[in-house]
């Protein structure tokens, strides 16, 4: 049978007199299940307690991590102000600069181009933060994150767009470059104009011939330069001209000159405008020291003096 009372004795030290208590067995029973309870209620306060604390110290970095997160993303934000007066800048150079050189624009290469673009997201090194839901700071910060986004892809797009437009600038101003290079504008000698471009008097024989360059005289020996940059194709005796000097400039540009007593280059050098080539002479077909100068485009002789910026 199960014991219906359980007895409590209690004994002192000193003194022989022992009490005794009744217990009845249902009173010590709850109570140890009472005592249980309370241990497994203040275990679970206990737990709450650790979790309510960390979650106070967790809203706390999260305030700290937003605040640093809100004065980045307004250094973001002046950076792109900045990056965009830069850019306006810059495009209203290159319009500039279009127009100046007459460049059309190629929409078609932009728009391939455009569609390699990296998303924005990718190229922004911001820092991932632990967002509470439904927590307006957060959302805010959220916002200001996908502005930034949209205005550095914007950024990117106008960036290539300039790029390109540079490009093409750079590219047509090296070959304008190359192009005025190769234009003979200076005299190829000091001295005096005897003979022009044109049908003359031949000084053999008493008829009229087409002279297909000007004449410059001076005494023998005079520098002969020459008029452009490119690089020399002939330089050696030539029927009618004596010793000769011949430089191609590109472009179909060649000029030539003759009559020189001696030679100052030879085939596959590559000359300067002002350069010297030649020293003035009187070889070949010739009635005194000059140097006969021709222009020719696409081997036809023009007149030199189209051509000749000098007085």
């Amino acid at each position: 049978m199960a014991n219906r009372f359980y007895t409590i004795m209690i004994v002192p030290e000193k003194t022989q007199h022992v009490r005794k208590f009744l217990v009845p067995a249902w009173v010590l029973r709850g109570s140890m299940i009472g005592l249980l309870l309370l241990g497994v209620l203040g275990t679970i306060m206990l737990l709450d307690y650790w979790y309510v604390m960390g979650q106070i110290d967790e809203n706390k970095q999260l305030k700290i991590e937003s605040r640093r997160l809100k004065q980045q993303v307004q250094i973001y934000k002046n950076k792109v102000d900045s990056l965009e007066r830069t850019m306006d800048r810059l495009q209203t150079f290159s319009t500039r600069l279009k127009v100046i050189t007459n460049i059309e624009e190629r929409d078609s290469q932009f728009q391939s181009l455009n569609e390699k673009l990296p998303d924005a997201v990718t190229n922004i090194d911001l820092p991932v933060v632990k967002t509470a839901e439904f927590d307006p700071e957060q959302i805010l910060l959220k916002e200001d994150e996908e502005k930034l986004n949209g205005q550095f892809l914007e950024l990117n797009q106008r960036a290539l767009q300039l790029e390109q437009n540079l490009n093409e600038l750079y590219e047509l101003l090296i070959d304008q470059k190359a192009f005025l290079s190769a234009l003979p504008t200076r005299r190829p000698a000091v001295g005096v104009f005897t003979s022009g471009f044109g049908v003359r008097r031949s000084p053999y024989g008493d008829r009229d011939k087409m002279h297909e360059g000007l004449d410059i005289a001076n005494s023998v020996g005079t520098l002969v330069y020459a008029t452009a940059h490119g690089i020399v194709t002939y330089a050696a005796q030539k029927p009618g001209y004596g010793r000769t000097v011949i430089v191609d400039h590109g472009f179909g540009l060649e000029t030539w000159y003759g009559h020189a007593s001696r030679l100052a280059v030879k085939p596959g050098d590559k000359i300067r405008r002002g350069q010297l080539i030649s020293y003035m002479g009187n070889t070949g077909r010739s009635t005194g020291p000059h140097v006969h100068y021709e222009v020719r485009v696409n081997g036809i002789p023009v007149d030199p003096l189209t051509y000749i910026l000098e007085n």
